[in-house]
């Protein structure tokens, strides 16, 4: 199971945490959490990763000293760019179920939860 810390749950516990006390309480089998963090996402981070951050936290800070609050860094066609939050803020944005790199990983057995 994936579990974002989105979820409500109680203060001073984790997702993850109350999902796997939950599930164990309710089903009686052991489950134990694991955040997968930085592994899950790629491992180390490389040099290309690396300029990007930076990039993005220069361009972030060139927007404060600019007052230009209210948004957020996005990269558009290679190009850094400004979004204003009430474009992005509470929207769902879902994935097309039939893009090729989802076929692939369902090839390979990966669930994405949408399948009975």
């Amino acid at each position: 199971m994936v579990v974002a810390e989105g979820i409500e749950h109680p203060k001073g516990q984790s997702a993850a945490n109350y999902m796997a006390k939950t599930i164990e309480e309710k089903t009686g089998i052991e489950t134990r959490e694991t955040v997968l963090g930085y592994i899950q996402r790629g491992g180390s981070p490389s040099p290309m990763d690396r300029i990007l951050a930076t990039r993005y936290g220069a361009f972030a800070a060139q927007c404060i000293a600019e007052g230009c609050f209210g948004t957020m860094v996005a990269m558009k066609k290679n190009e850094l760019t400004t979004v204003p939050l009430g474009d992005v803020g509470g929207k769902l944005r879902l994935v097309n179920p039939d893009l090729g790199l989802i076929q692939k990983a369902r090839k390979m057995g990966v669930s994405f939860g949408d399948e009975g």
